[in-house]
Order: structure tokens, then sequence, then C-alpha cells
């Protein structure tokens, strides 16, 4: 989505249907991860900084709406969870996600904390943490805590940069880029080790 679309889109609605469009572009981005929720946080903050539309409102909207998908994904995690879905695997899937759930149980609450900083995977974060049985209450606690920090970031960004939503949006694009990469590498590492634990398994059994 190109930002300068969103931004005429949303300065052209009115008020109350430019919040609930913003809500749910935030909220999208964690049911849908290809679609391009930063651009729609954008175009939020220049609302705020470049036409002086009101902050609380335009911050709920995207902090809110990131919560609430969020926990849509946290509600799949449990689900598979209870419903058998995860008994019903192959042995080396059921290996790999009790790893991933055993690492939830020690840092889950950092990596919630993290999440919206991280493109792409931001969902598994949730989804795994419905997996490792976390409570609710703590994990809106960080998808607010994290989707707060995020976007009071972005706003401090655009009152430095004087309002250039442009130079705002390249900072984000770069920040994607370098995380995405970095996650990538981190995915590498951790299947492997998760591979290799795995085999592990077999070879004992």
């Amino acid at each position: 989505m190109d930002l300068q679309v969103a931004l005429d889109s949303l300065a052209s609605m009115p008020p109350e249907l430019a919040y609930a469009a913003l809500f749910t572009g935030a909220f999208v981005e964690y049911v849908f991860p290809p679609f391009p929720g930063d651009t729609v946080v954008v175009a939020g903050v220049a609302l705020v900084v470049a036409f002086g539309w009101p902050l609380p409102p335009v911050f709920a909207a995207v902090t809110l709406g990131a919560a609430a998908g969020g926990l849509c994904d946290f509600a799949v995690g449990r689900w598979a969870a209870r419903s058998g879905t995860v008994e019903r695997m192959g042995p080396k899937k059921r290996a790999a996600i009790a790893l991933l759930v055993s690492r939830f149980d020690r840092w889950g609450p950092a990596y919630l904390a993290i999440n919206r900083f991280v493109p792409g995977v931001r969902a598994l974060f949730f989804v795994a943490a419905g997996l490792a049985g976390l409570r609710t209450a703590p994990v809106l606690f960080w998808a607010l805590v994290s989707a707060t920090a995020w976007n009071a970031l972005l706003v401090g960004l655009g009152i430095a940069v004087g309002g250039n939503v442009d130079a705002l949006a390249v900072w984000v694009g770069r920040h994607n880029l370098w995380v995405g990469i970095t996650v990538t590498l981190i995915v590498v590492v951790v299947g492997y080790r998760t591979w290799a634990a795995v085999r592990e398994v077999d070879s004992k059994s």
C-alpha cells in the first residue's frame, strides 16, 4: 500500500471512520501478515504531526487494533492446544512444538514485549503464547506495552523529522528490512537447533 494513497484516503474520511480504519489496519496486520499495517500506522502519525489531528484517538486506534489482532492469534494458539490439533500431528512436529512451548514458558513475556518491533512474525509470537497456555491478562498487557512503545517511537520520530512523513516511512522501511534479515537468521539457527533436537529424540525412541 502506497503511503500517500493511505494518507489521502484517511484524511478524506470523517474522523470517526478514519479512526476505525486505523484500528482495522493495525488489527488486520496480525491476522493477515502480508497486509502493510506499518503503512497505516505511519499514515496515522502523519495525521497527527502534519495535519494536526488529535493524538489520543489516533494513538488509541492503532494501539488497540494491534492488541486486538494479537489476541486473535493468541486465541488460535489456544484453540490448537485444546482441540487436539497438535496431538494429531506427526511426532517430529509435536516435538518441535514442544520445544517452542518450553521456550515460551520461560521467555514468553519478553517475546511479546518486543513483538511490535519485529515485522513478519509478530503474529506467531501470540500463536505460540496460546500453545504454551499463557494467561489472557498477561498476554493482553504485554501486547499493549509493545504496541504503545512502538507507536510512541513513531510519533516521536514524526515530531523529530518535522512532519516529514516520507522520511519517517524510509526509517520504518529500513528498520523492517534489517530486523527482517536478523529474524531470518535467527529462524534459520533456531530451526536447525530444533531439527537437531528432534532428530536426537527420534534416535532415543
